[in-house]
């Protein structure tokens, strides 16, 4: 008998990714505006899952940038449960990161044994309002031996760093991968 197919799990934090799109626009276009910066949504989706069989989970959460409405429509012809946010009168979006991190302990909890393929597309791993990070959920994937059947990938136009100085992939942690999911067109 083959092997098993993995579960896929895809989130994705759509203010992180869209803010670092933008970022990268104003290197490539510097004398146009950088709010004019988009996300193609099916090139995305094709770039975190490449073909591959076994996608259970696919969703997005991030706030809303004005004029950027139909973008969500894109994420959900793609398959991608959407978790719509909006921003406070400071222009700060609020429970992103918290609602991201409530979904993968869940399926963590429900999907403990089972080889699995946490793919994620978001920023730096930082705190966010509510205290934790992404990277927690990450870390405790790749440290406890219960979820050795678990693999990590991330896509990002920025590395995450546990500590702030050393990132969390490794030559000793060969279950977090970063390079083959990095998301073209950012800075280096």
């Amino acid at each position: 008998m083959g092997d098993a197919i993995p579960l896929i799990h895809v989130f994705i934090d759509h203010s992180k990714v869209w803010g670092d799109a933008r970022a990268a626009y104003r290197i490539h276009h510097p004398k146009i505006n950088d709010a004019r910066a988009r996300i193609r949504v099916k090139n995305l989706d094709r770039l975190l899952i490449n073909k591959r069989k076994g996608v259970t989970t696919k969703i997005v959460s991030g706030a809303v940038p004005p004029g950027l409405e139909g973008m969500w429509m894109e994420y959900q012809k793609a398959g991608y449960a959407t978790q719509r946010l909006f921003r406070d009168a400071h222009w700060r979006e609020h429970g992103v990161g918290h609602s991201l991190i409530g979904h993968m302990w869940r399926l963590i909890a429900r999907h403990q044994a089972s080889p699995t393929v946490l793919v994620l597309a978001s920023g730096d791993g930082r705190s966010n309002e509510f205290g934790p990070s992404f990277i927690e959920v990450v870390q405790d994937i790749l440290t406890h031996s219960k979820y050795e059947s678990w693999n990590v990938e991330f896509a990002s136009f920025e590395w995450p760093y546990e500590d702030g100085k050393t990132p969390l992939a490794s030559p000793t942690n060969q279950r977090m991968k970063q390079s083959s999911r990095r998301i073209h067109g950012g800075p280096s």
